[in-house]
């Protein structure tokens, strides 16, 4: 079967539209779910959207709130992710699929979706089938505090001679988004519309206990990661405390899922097939 359009759309809720991309084949399998990093977007996913509704999977890939199309969060929703973390991301994402009827899903994340994904999935077993976690980590408390000192500064903030455009774009090149042109170029622009959101995100995540959602997480796990990804040596932390997760090197640094796309799709389609 050959990839079908993905098409766009927008769901209410209390502080805004969230934006999503998806694909609904006529004959679907089972449901994947697609969650991007910090600071990209839905458009990350689409070259594996484009691999597995071509198989028939019914794919959805909403962008978080603060990046993408989505809705900035307004002060009330910024003072509840202050408070909740990465919580307040996980329950408005579970409210969505249900408004969808999205039921019994599989989760590809990435970075920070990967995150979002694994709390999920310890919070809500029963709406969790699996998960593939790209580009994960666990880190104990001391590198966190490191990695939100190293990368929570509004490095790209807009300023009047445009030099944030030129920050941006330097930015994502030293994180490997420069393998591809247009990886670039989209990598570059949903990190520019997305100053806010990144900081709401990253304030939010470097405070997440990891090991702790490990620990509970119950579905069946793949983890992939590039070695040059800069999260690579916490990658190999998750082996201290779940010894029983595959853990498979890819490449593509931080822009895996679009710039190795054979690599995940190798991994992930048996990975499914036993599954479905």
């Amino acid at each position: 079967m050959a990839p079908l359009p993905i098409k766009k759309a927008y769901i209410d809720t209390q502080y805004g539209q969230l934006h999503y991309r998806y694909v609904k084949p006529p004959a679907s399998k089972d449901v994947l779910i697609f969650l991007h990093q910090s600071a990209t977007s839905s458009a990350s996913m689409t070259r594996l959207i484009d691999q597995y509704s071509a198989l028939g999977y019914e794919c959805y890939a909403p962008d978080m709130p603060g990046f993408g199309g989505s809705f900035d969060p307004p002060e009330e929703a910024i003072k509840e992710i202050s408070n909740r973390g990465t919580r307040w991301y996980v329950d408005l994402y579970l409210w969505v699929f249900e408004k969808l009827g999205l039921k019994k899903l599989h989760i590809i994340g990435h970075h920070t979706g990967a995150s979002l994904a694994t709390e999920m999935a310890a919070i809500k077993p029963e709406v969790v089938k699996s998960m593939c976690l790209i580009g994960t980590s666990v880190m104990t408390a001391a590198e966190r505090a490191e990695m939100k000192a190293r990368y929570f500064a509004p490095f790209n903030k807009p300023v009047a001679d445009g030099s944030h455009l030129q920050k941006t774009w330097d930015y994502v090149a030293k994180l490997g988004a420069d393998g591809d042109l247009e990886v670039h170029h989209q990598a570059a622009l949903d990190h520019i519309r997305a100053w806010k959101g990144r900081n709401q995100m990253y304030g939010a995540i470097w405070d997440q206990d990891k090991e702790k959602c490990f620990q509970a997480i119950k579905c069946p796990v793949i983890a992939l990661c590039a070695k040059d990804d800069v999260v690579w040596p916490y990658f190999q932390q998750i082996r201290r405390i779940r010894d029983d997760i595959p853990m498979i090197e890819i490449k593509g640094a931080a822009y895996s899922p679009e710039l190795d796309v054979h690599g995940i799709v190798e991994n992930l389609t048996p990975f499914l097939e036993k599954l479905c």
